[in-house]
């Protein structure tokens, strides 16, 4: 899997790394058990400081998606899917609680939250 950073993004770059390793590991790209590129070698690769890979890869392994063992190297972890899907479902039910506290704080009935999310949930494409 190669990872591209865009530097005029407004998602850091640490945050594009991140981003990046949870999608392949959803897409099935990354696998349990693949490895990845050491610290200093994508650094190298990507033409940034170290400092940013390992903050990625610090807090892709504090979500349980990759796991750093020693010189061995930094792999996939077996729950990495998993974990990934886990953090995915909790920011959208987040964003969800937000809106729908909107609504309903705006008046909305919960009738009308739930008619207006099928409507708009019928429009979209996927």
């Amino acid at each position: 899997m190669e990872i591209n950073i865009v530097t005029n993004s407004p998602e850091t770059v640490y945050e594009q790394i991140v981003r990046q390793v949870q999608h392949g590991v959803a897409a099935g790209e990354l696998k349990p058990g693949d490895p990845l590129p050491t610290v200093r070698q994508l650094a190298d690769d990507l033409q940034i400081n170290r400092n940013t890979v390992a903050r990625a890869y610090k807090l892709l392994e504090d979500r349980g998606v990759i796991l750093t063992a020693g010189r061995r190297g930094t792999f996939v972890r077996d729950e990495a899917a998993r974990e990934v899907h886990r953090a995915k479902s909790g920011r959208a039910e987040r964003a969800m609680r937000q809106t729908i506290g909107m609504l309903l704080g705006d008046g909305m009935t919960p009738a009308e939250v739930s008619a207006l999310f099928k409507n708009v949930l019928a429009r979209v494409k996927p």
